[in-house]
């Protein structure tokens, strides 16, 4: 059986390896000239980089495995911190009980803490949040930085807060960040970091790069390029679902980043250990990775990418703001049999690495 994949970062090429892997003839679109989308990496000065920092969070030997047979995974755990304009000071990020008592106004943060309610009723985002860890610290670690990230007035427009927060809303012990309560995370050892990856996963399919697929003729199974037509029994895309049915039920709201790779002549920037700092404060940028960290790169300078939010390109789903789940679940709901849409923009959700592969297994378990 044929089929078509349009996307090829990290959601595309693992479908195109277990459809292949399950005898299929795998066609793969993908608009920019190379694999990975946002896992892909670049080098600026010699140091690689990703436009964003993109770590496998460990769930399970079998997810490490899957990728560790083709590329070469080491483990770590990562540690952040966030600078905290008002009081001039460093903390590690997520709030760690320790730097309650370095804080200027510790005894007000404290007794906020003591008189928290005991069950959360709250559903939005900033509510939650408040009921959590009270309204000094959520306004220091969190409503700023949320705002300005999402670029939105107030946070109260989110149901939920699962994206937020690696970890629990205050740490004690370890301060390293966790994912989902995992706080043991994979990178490749290669600098090429999950290139070959990629290019293992796609190696028996035809692969079409830099190529901007026209217009989608879902219920045909068609795919018009500019001097082609390509037909397939079944489509899995990755591409944003309103893009992928050409705007039938409006627009969703999505939000991107800009990447800014600066090269700086000393060995290291953060303390040891670190690879990243949050800016919950008025400044534009969110956060800023030193990637060297992060790849385990050898140089005697140093990389770091700043993070600049943006609407160039679409990286992040509204998908906690109910009136937009809503329009994702109908677009869903509309695809035809034998059309699949997969993926971070493809399921209008927040997923990590983890999450997309698991998707993936999901998906073709019964192909």
């Amino acid at each position: 059986m044929k089929s078509i994949i349009l996307g090829g970062g990290f959601t595309g090429c693992v479908a195109a390896k277990e459809l292949i892997r399950k005898g299929y003839d795998v066609t793969l679109i993908e608009k920019n000239p190379y694999l990975g989308g946002g896992c892909h990496t670049f080098f600026k000065g010699g140091h690689p980089y990703t436009e964003g920092p993109r770590m496998l969070t460990v769930i399970s030997e079998k997810m490490f495995d899957y990728i560790n047979v083709d590329v070469p995974l080491r483990r770590f755990k990562f540690y952040a911190d966030t600078y905290i304009e008002q009081d001039k000071a460093f903390y590690s990020y997520p709030i760690h009980w320790d730097d309650i008592s370095k804080m200027p106004d510790r005894d007000k943060i404290i007794d906020e803490l003591n008189k928290l309610p005991k069950e959360n009723k709250a559903t939005n985002y900033e509510d939650i949040y408040i009921n959590m860890i009270g309204p000094t610290l959520y306004k220091k670690y969190h409503k700023t930085y949320t705002e300005k990230m999402w670029q939105i007035e107030s946070n109260k427009i989110f149901e939920g807060y699962k994206w937020s927060l690696k970890g629990t809303p205050i740490q004690y012990g370890d301060r390293a960040a966790s994912d989902r309560g995992i706080d043991v995370c994979a990178y490749p050892i290669d600098e090429n970091g999950f290139n070959p990856f990629f290019e293992k996963c796609v190696e028996n399919a035809k692969v079409y790069l830099n190529t901007e697929v026209q217009h989608v003729d879902l219920e045909q199974k068609k795919i018009y390029l500019d001097d082609e037509i390509l037909s397939a029994d079944i489509i899995i895309s990755t591409l944003p679902l309103d893009d992928l049915m050409e705007n039938t039920y409006g627009s969703l709201r999505y939000m991107g980043r800009e990447f800014y790779p600066i090269v700086l002549p000393v060995d290291h920037v953060f303390k040891d250990g670190h690879q990243f700092i949050y800016y919950p404060n008025d400044e534009k940028y969110t956060r800023i990775v030193e990637y060297k960290a992060l790849t385990q790169h050898k140089s005697e300078d140093t990389l770091i990418v700043m993070e600049v939010p943006s609407t160039i390109n679409k990286l992040y789903a509204y998908d906690n703001v109910p009136e937009e789940k809503a329009k994702a679940e109908l677009y869903k709901k509309s695809l035809p049999h034998n059309v699949y849409s997969i993926g971070r923009m493809g399921s209008y959700e927040y997923l990590g690495i983890d999450n997309c592969i698991e998707q993936v297994w999901e998906l073709t378990r019964e192909f």
